[in-house]
């Protein structure tokens, strides 16, 4: 099986002290079944750009730009076409059930429909209407 990783999972490893159940789920799964979407890789540059100049910034940075990149490089997965057609599909699906997603939360959940990947995430009742498997290791 494969993964794709939300946000929140990538910005737990990088705590000084990350959940431990996290950590080990992650290094229990080989590199190459995890994914990455370019949204996750836009949410972590906007939460790195808002915090105030520091070593701890700058290692942050470095870390994104010149390690995590470069290890996903063939594992980021772009948004293209198919996945604003997965996108517009989920969307209707959900407000025609009276549901609401955020576009960002959307878009992760449209590349997991579009590859067939379980999305690995601590917001799991954020995605249950999405139709998609979901697996979280804070549990």
């Amino acid at each position: 099986m494969n993964y794709l990783l939300d946000t929140c999972v990538i910005s737990e490893l990088v705590k000084i002290e990350p959940d431990k159940q996290v950590a080990e789920w992650i290094n229990s799964v080989e590199e190459g079944q995890l994914y990455l979407s370019v949204v996750t890789i836009g949410e972590l540059e906007k939460g790195i750009s808002k915090l105030k100049p520091s070593k701890r910034k700058d290692k942050i940075t470095e870390w994104l730009h010149n390690d995590l990149i470069f290890r996903f490089n063939d594992r980021i997965l772009n948004l293209d076409i198919n996945t604003f057609i997965e996108w517009g599909r989920l969307n209707a699906t959900l407000e025609n059930q009276g549901k609401k997603m955020p576009s960002i939360d959307s878009l992760i959940a449209a590349t997991a429909i579009q590859y067939n990947l379980c999305l690995v995430t601590r917001n799991d009742r954020d995605f249950q209407n999405c139709n998609i498997q979901i697996l979280n290791p804070w549990k």
